[in-house]
């Protein structure tokens, strides 16, 4: 019944509303930082104005919402949501591919399931935008999209902001346990490495290839095609890798092909802080509760994301994968555990709005309250990240959701 009732919500077609939303508190994750006793006008699905109450005039006729607290829309900037589904059986579980370790040419979009019921649970508590992602269980495991978490249409199209936004590659243990049993490469994690580099090299050597003329070119490969895209640096490569020796290789590999790269996961990130700095990358870090339940995540800590983030390494605050009921984290918990860890609070809500749009390139649409910017908004009773305080609304692309 309820997975009944959330396919129906995400099929509605929910039309734009004119809004001013009002806040005793709005945090704009702007420069204008905190506005007390502010107001959001939005206008045709867009921010048309945001300022102290005193100073923003309403049209007349705009619906009047009001909050406690009022935040931009939150950012899960790494999930399985689209792709893992809430029975958590293998009719609804197309997260991984395990036929080849590469699997460069799947596409998140291809598997994302738009009428989901785990992206409405997520949109009810905030998250208005995701990265979708393919699983751990390959060392290429595919390309990743940017999905909105509602929309007039339920089709993957029309929830996807970026069709294809990242190649996502596994280092550590994830890779070695779906191939080892099958007594198939990789079984190391030598051989993760070797197979990364030689896709790489060949992607390379590829893409020289498809410059020459028409005739000399090589036939047509969907992975390499892919791929070449990374080594150009268009398509920004995400490292999954959760133990201080697979962070150290993602780097390596980034710097020796010159990527656009960032790492995912990073449970011991915190004891290569430095070198991440160093490298320049940023860190999808968690999430925060991941449990160390394994060997790469047995040194896991809650004060890793706040550790990166005093030494300066863009961070966000993902939901990752869960296997268990109810099959997906919330970004909003995750970075309240991290702030209540030494991360504070303006640095934990930047993690999950702001920070993400920067690293998944999308700032210049979503991640702040901003005049021009998409109305996504959430709306508490509450201190965001205070235990009893209750999601009282969300505003995707100007649409409430109740």
């Amino acid at each position: 019944m309820r997975r009944a009732l959330a396919i129906f919500l995400l099929s509605l077609p929910v039309c734009a509303q004119n809004l001013a939303v009002e806040g005793e508190t709005v945090h704009t994750m702007s420069p204008r930082g905190d506005l007390r006793n502010g107001v959001v006008v939005v206008t045709d699905g867009r921010i048309a104005q945001v300022g102290p109450a005193a100073s923003v005039r309403v049209p007349s006729g705009y619906r009047r919402v009001a909050a406690r607290v009022v935040t931009p829309g939150l950012i899960d900037a790494h999930t399985s949501l689209g792709l893992s589904g809430i029975y958590n059986i293998a009719a609804d579980q197309d997260q991984d591919e395990t036929s080849d370790p590469n699997q460069a040419d799947l596409r998140a979009l291809d598997g994302f399931n738009p009428t989901e019921s785990l992206l409405h649970y997520a949109l009810e508590n905030g998250v208005t935008t995701i990265q979708a992602t393919p699983g751990r269980a390959n060392v290429i495991a595919g390309q990743a999209g940017i999905f909105q978490t509602s929309g007039e249409k339920a089709t993957a199209d029309s929830l996807a902001l970026r069709p294809v936004s990242a190649m996502v590659f596994t280092l550590g243990e994830n890779a070695k346990a779906t191939y080892g049993p099958k007594n198939k490469a990789p079984t190391t994690r030598m051989a993760t490495a070797a197979l990364i580099r030689r896709a790489l090299n060949d992607a390379q050597n590829y893409d020289r290839k498809m410059q020459l003329e028409p005739d000399k070119r090589p036939a047509r490969d969907l992975k390499l095609e892919a791929l070449a895209r990374v080594v150009r640096g268009e398509l920004p490569a995400v490292f999954s890798a959760q133990r201080e020796d697979d962070i150290l290789t993602a780097i390596r590999l980034g710097q020796e092909f010159s990527l656009k790269y960032m790492i995912d996961g990073a449970a011991e990130a915190y004891l290569v802080a430095d070198e991440i700095k160093k490298a320049g990358i940023p860190v999808l870090v968690g999430p925060t509760m991941q449990r160390a339940a394994s060997l790469d995540t047995r040194n896991t800590t809650l004060e890793n994301t706040a550790i990166l983030a005093n030494k300066g390494v863009p961070i966000a605050i993902p939901s990752g994968f869960e296997g268990y009921v109810p099959k997906t984290r919330l970004v909003l918990f995750e970075a309240g555990l991290a702030a209540a860890n030494g991360l504070r609070s303006d640095r934990a809500l930047e993690a999950i709005t702001v920070s993400p749009a920067r690293i998944l390139g999308v700032a210049d649409r979503l991640g702040s309250i901003e005049e021009g910017k998409q109305a996504d908004l959430v709306l508490y009773d509450g201190d965001p990240f205070e235990y009893r305080t209750r999601v009282t609304n969300v505003v995707v692309r100007g649409k409430p959701i109740r």
